[in-house]
């Protein structure tokens, strides 16, 4: 009986270790490179290549990483899986996978991958069109950080809230998240970033306050940082997505033939990348717009085209 339990107390010794640092180091490298490639590779490409990764790291994790940054690592790949996944438009998926990242970082008793992943989702809940669950989920992601949290963190949060209350269009709410991140951002450059983040900068912040704006409706203040973010934008998709918001805007406002050539130029991002994301939101355009000119006949030709692979 004494073998027994001197063996438990080992086996529990055991289990609360960190993790073999070589071995963690290989299995989260391919999702820092995924992540780097997300912007400009396929998702179509990348999809398969994500959710083997998750299956391989469950099962590393399950037999010899059970430790906090095990569980660390699956939900970074958990999270990158659910972007990739809403990206080729499974929302059904992605949101399960953002599910299990939150839960991973739970395990893995990390306050910070908790608010990030939490945020993601409540981002996501936000772009299908659930602006009040987005909000809810994003309050919860807030929760995590503290004062010590790396001010990305919180410019991050803040420029997410932000995109979500222009969607309510609660417009106080909105310009006071955006202040916030605007305050924040570029502060202590020397700080550690999150390993699973880029730096976050005011170009961003100034990329979310376009979404802001063309959510909420204010054509001149979303005209006016449009113009100067997406030539400063170099990853096509990202620059698509900004396009393809700020073109639902003017869609709204009457001004359709700009509308539609914004349009044009997003789709065949959408499609070159395969982005469902990118390739519904045309659609949604689309059905705002009148018929019976240039642009809108263009837009319309390149839908045509989606469904003869021929054309492109």
């Amino acid at each position: 009986m004494g073998v027994g339990i001197a063996l438990a107390r080992k086996h529990r010794a055991a289990a609360t270790e960190e993790p073999d640092d070589e071995l963690l180091a290989s299995i989260t490298s391919p999702t820092e490179s995924y992540r780097r490639m997300e912007a400009s590779v396929s998702s179509q490409h990348l999809a398969p290549a994500a959710e083997g990764h998750l299956r391989l790291l469950k099962r590393v994790v399950r037999a010899k990483l059970h430790a906090p940054r095990g569980f660390a690592a699956l939900s970074e790949v958990a999270g990158f899986s659910a972007w990739i996944a809403a990206d080729r438009g499974d929302t059904a998926l992605a949101r399960a996978r953002y599910q299990e990242s939150v839960r991973f970082a739970e395990s893995a008793r990390n306050p910070l991958l908790v608010s990030y992943m939490m945020g993601s989702l409540g981002h996501f809940a936000v772009e299908i069109g659930d602006p009040h669950q987005g909000v809810r989920l994003l309050d919860k992601a807030a929760r995590q950080l503290d004062k010590s949290s790396p001010v990305a963190a919180r410019a991050w949060l803040a420029s997410l809230r932000a995109v979500a209350f222009g969607a309510l269009r609660d417009r106080a709410a909105m310009s006071e998240a955006l202040t916030a991140a605007e305050r924040l951002a570029d502060r202590r450059p020397g700080q550690a970033q999150w390993p699973w983040m880029f730096a976050f900068t005011s170009a961003k912040v100034a990329r979310y306050q376009c979404s802001a704006l063309a959510k909420y409706g204010d054509l001149s203040a979303a005209r006016n940082v449009y113009s100067t973010t997406v030539p400063s934008m170099t990853a096509p998709k990202p620059q698509a997505l900004v396009k393809i918001e700020y073109a639902l805007l003017l869609a709204e406002k009457g001004h359709h033939d700009e509308a539609a050539e914004l349009g044009a130029q997003a789709l065949w991002v959408g499609k070159q990348y395969d982005s469902e994301r990118i390739v519904s939101h045309v659609r949604t355009l689309r059905s705002k717009l009148p018929d019976h000119s240039r642009e809108v006949e263009d837009l319309d030709q390149m839908l045509t085209t989606l469904y003869d692979e021929d054309q492109w």
